[in-house]
């Protein structure tokens, strides 16, 4: 089964979260409400993820920073630890450091800028956030009914198996997402 994927992207921070606030009193309680994540595109790059997709809850945040935090950390303590021994010390525990701390944030770096991440990246501009959902088109078109009229500029595509199967591998460390709650009993 073919699925889409669905970017509603709106030109302030708070955009998105506004407009499903909005579009969730005419929706009720529709599938798409439980499917549906919110992203922040921040200055400098800095992407924030929260929600349900590809059936894995986030909550990341990407820093795009090319250095990385670990190779930072592991460069400061490695100058720190070697600055007992002076000056080349001080050097190669610079080095070292910042060589082990690039090893760790490289085993983790995949998971944050891979096909989600790049995806995202390149639909949502800085200053910017959007809902999105990869779900089944008639959840898609549901969304998109009770979204229409809040200012969002629609991204949709139909994506082939091995797309929607890099897009969940890309998320696939984040924990499974809950099942929506069961109609009320009347």
């Amino acid at each position: 089964m073919a699925l889409d994927l669905a970017l509603v992207v709106y030109d302030h921070n708070s955009g998105a979260e506004r407009a499903f606030a909005q579009a969730r009193d005419r929706a009720a309680d529709a599938p798409w409400t439980h499917e549906v994540a919110f992203v922040e595109h921040h200055k400098r790059g800095r992407v924030v993820v929260r929600g349900t997709f590809a059936g894995h809850y986030l909550d990341i945040e990407d820093e795009a920073d090319p250095i990385g935090k670990d190779v930072a950390v592991g460069a400061l303590t490695g100058a720190v630890v070697g600055a007992v021994f002076g000056p080349p010390g001080f050097a190669a525990g610079l080095v070292g450091g910042g060589a082990i701390g690039g090893l760790v944030e490289g085993s983790h770096v995949e998971e944050l800028h891979g096909g989600f991440f790049d995806e995202v990246r390149a639909d949502v501009p800085e200053d910017h956030s959007a809902l999105v959902l990869l779900a089944a088109p008639d959840h898609v078109d549901a969304m998109l009914a009770a979204l229409e009229g809040t200012g969002g500029e629609v991204i949709r595509r139909t994506l082939s198996d091995d797309a929607v199967a890099q897009l969940a591998a890309s998320v696939s460390t984040a924990p499974p997402a809950s099942p929506p709650p069961p109609p009320p009993y009347g």
